[in-house]
């Protein structure tokens, strides 16, 4: 059972790659389902829907920590301790009677995954050449954007007049994000001020970061085995740093 499970988080078959597109897609309608139910988070209980996510979650999270070569380091990895968070809030009103139903759109960090998902897709349509790194940076500015902005919507959603809504407290992340600041709606409050400086100092670093791999050239991962240079031209045959031959594996061009 534990080398099917292997098989299906980790091999190149055609069964492992449908399991986890499978899981990907799983992953995309969890999200948008959390970010669509966000604004009713803190006073809607839980749902048949949200007890089943929480199971396949917790199943997902366990047999990827089953087979896990350093099953403490998986544990405490930012993916496994959102998905934690996410269960716990997810079956916390069936339990305890507590609701931190805004605490699942922790849920997006599982896009810090997407470029697994790249990877694929690029094996399986050699032709469209997707850069994982522009695919990462994406999702992590993203996941960043929609995270800060339920904590923005929770913690202010009954002190700021201004933020009724969480599309106010998406706009405000996102004006604050890009440093443009209109003005038309302020966090004055002292953790409101701590979190406006967080999104500024955090977020433009994720923003450069999408920057900087678009207009990047798009390499290969593909480490040199005598000087350790990870990233390579798709044609390269030598190592740029040291010269040694390198070999890396392509579909060739008809």
């Amino acid at each position: 059972m534990k080398t099917l499970i292997d098989e299906l988080y980790n091999d190149d078959t055609t069964r492992a790659h449908v399991f986890r597109s499978a899981l990907f897609l799983f992953d995309v309608a969890t999200i948008a389902y959390f970010l669509y139910t966000v604004t009713a988070a803190r006073m809607a209980p839980s749902t048949p829907v949200d007890l089943g996510i929480a199971a396949i979650v917790l199943g997902d999270m366990l047999l990827r920590m089953w087979i896990a070569d350093r099953r403490l380091r998986f544990l405490f990895s930012v993916t496994t301790l959102a998905d934690i968070v996410v269960v716990v809030s997810l079956v916390a009103p069936v339990v305890a009677g507590a609701n931190f139903g805004f605490l699942k759109v922790l849920r997006v960090l599982r896009l810090m995954r997407a470029s697994e998902f790249a990877e694929r897709l690029n094996r399986a349509t050699p032709g469209l050449d997707i850069n994982p790194r522009i695919v990462v940076a994406a999702a992590n500015l993203v996941a960043f954007i929609f995270v800060v902005t339920s904590f923005v919507w929770v913690w202010e959603h009954d002190r700021n007049e201004d933020v009724r809504t969480y599309v106010d407290a998406l706009y405000f992340t996102i004006t604050t994000l890009t440093t443009t600041g209109y003005g038309d709606i302020t966090l004055t409050d002292r953790v409101g001020r701590l979190m406006t400086i967080g999104i500024m100092i955090f977020g433009v670093g994720f923003f450069l970061k999408l920057l900087q791999a678009l207009y990047r050239p798009n390499k290969v991962e593909e480490e040199c085995r005598n000087c350790g240079l990870k990233l390579h031209e798709r044609d390269a045959s030598h190592c740029k740093h040291c010269g040694a031959t390198i070999y890396i594996e392509t579909e060739g061009q008809s």
